[in-house]
């Protein structure tokens, strides 16, 4: 028997590849992997309920404790660790892999890396016992990278986020938050 030739073999070099790169997100998909709905549902839930605990007792320290340097340190980290533990349930409840396609998506992920930016080093900076007063202003840039990234899953979340500013803080010169429409869009 004759052995079957390949009519179209073609020389490829190993140091140039026909296929295309991975993208970022395709690449962070693939470290997430795919689970049951059995699965996601309890992650989820074990992930939610950890998550107010901490925030819970984070929040108890910080009404029980009073406004003392200690308890606000004691709060940011364990309010970081639940903003942590909160990435994780969503990991969990709309699947890994697309979550994480989501989070790194073109229109978010600005808002993505600034905002888990701001959860590292305001957890670094709470733990390692930096001035009170540079955690309390790196809580509050947080929570506004934290909110302006939620508002990118809302239908024009951004926007109205936009037009509340434009019409109380910078009501007197609207126009100032025209170069932030045009990267929100």
């Amino acid at each position: 028997k004759k052995k079957k030739i390949k009519k179209n073999m073609s020389f490829t070099s190993p140091f140039t590849s026909n296929q295309e790169e991975p993208s970022f997100e395709d690449e962070l998909a693939e470290i997430c992997p795919k689970l049951t709905y059995q699965q996601r549902i309890i992650g989820f839930c074990v992930c939610c309920g950890f998550g107010y605990i901490l925030s819970f007792v984070g929040t108890m320290m910080l009404v029980a404790g009073g406004p003392t340097a200690e308890t606000i340190r004691n709060f940011a980290a364990l309010y970081i660790i639940g903003n942590f533990i909160a990435i994780g349930a969503t990991l969990f409840l709309i699947g890994p892999g697309a979550q994480c396609k989501k989070m790194f998506d073109k229109t978010r992920r600005i808002s993505t890396c600034v905002w888990l930016s701001t959860l590292i080093i305001t957890f670094s900076i709470a733990v390692a016992g930096v001035d009170v007063g540079f955690v309390v202003m790196m809580l509050i840039i947080q929570i506004a990278a934290s909110i302006w990234y939620s508002a990118s899953y809302i239908p024009y979340g951004r926007r109205f986020i936009i037009k509340l500013f434009q019409s109380t803080c910078f009501s007197p010169c609207p126009a100032a938050c025209d170069p932030v429409i045009k990267i929100a869009t």
